[in-house]
């Protein structure tokens, strides 16, 4: 467990995990081989998991690829963009602030009618079946009303929000972000 707000992502243990002193990081001690190996970046740990396991990915070497770059998109898209435009919308006011803050938040609007396309026309976002690309996203939805956000606009993803919230890993994964928070608050 790291505290962000106690900047433990910037002391030299976990520096010899992530380098790039974000989160998320991983240790599998039971790694290729049987030999530990550390992860880090949320779309990596998400492949390795995938592949470790053979659970949370298609089978069928297509729909492996669909899966793959819809979890790319979400890496480079609302992952990265959502978090400029939270930066950006806890700053609204601020001098030189105002670009930003627009070209970010349109941006994630953008990416928000992706999905809801997509999700329009597919159970899950890589396709009939829940995906690691599903788990990639879906934290992200989760926080649009950081960045001013709403999903009002969107009833696909909010269809599909739904669906993932109430899967049981789902809600385990959820009570245990809650404890941290708790933990990490004190």
């Amino acid at each position: 467990m790291i505290n962000l707000g106690k900047k433990e992502q910037l002391k030299p243990e976990y520096l010899a995990i992530n380098p790039n002193n974000k989160v998320p990081a991983i240790i599998d001690s039971d790694g290729p081989g049987g030999q530990p190996i550390t992860l880090f970046e949320s779309g990596a740990i998400l492949i390795y998991l995938a592949e470790k396991t053979n659970t949370l990915r298609p089978t069928d070497e297509r729909a492996w690829f669909d899966a793959m770059q819809w979890l790319m998109w979400q890496m480079g898209g609302p992952g990265a963009i959502f978090t400029e435009a939270h930066y950006f919308h806890a700053r609204e006011g601020k001098p030189g602030n105002d670009y930003s803050l627009d070209r970010y938040t349109k941006e994630s609007h953008r990416l928000l009618g992706v999905a809801d396309k997509r999700l329009g026309e597919s159970d899950y976002i890589a396709g009939p079946d829940y995906s690691i690309a599903d788990i990639g996203l879906f934290p992200h939805c989760g926080t649009t009303a950081r960045f001013g956000g709403s999903l009002d606009d969107y009833a696909n993803i909010q269809r599909w929000y739904k669906q993932v919230e109430e899967r049981p890993a789902t809600k385990r994964a959820l009570a245990k972000t809650d404890a941290i928070r708790r933990a990490t608050a004190a």
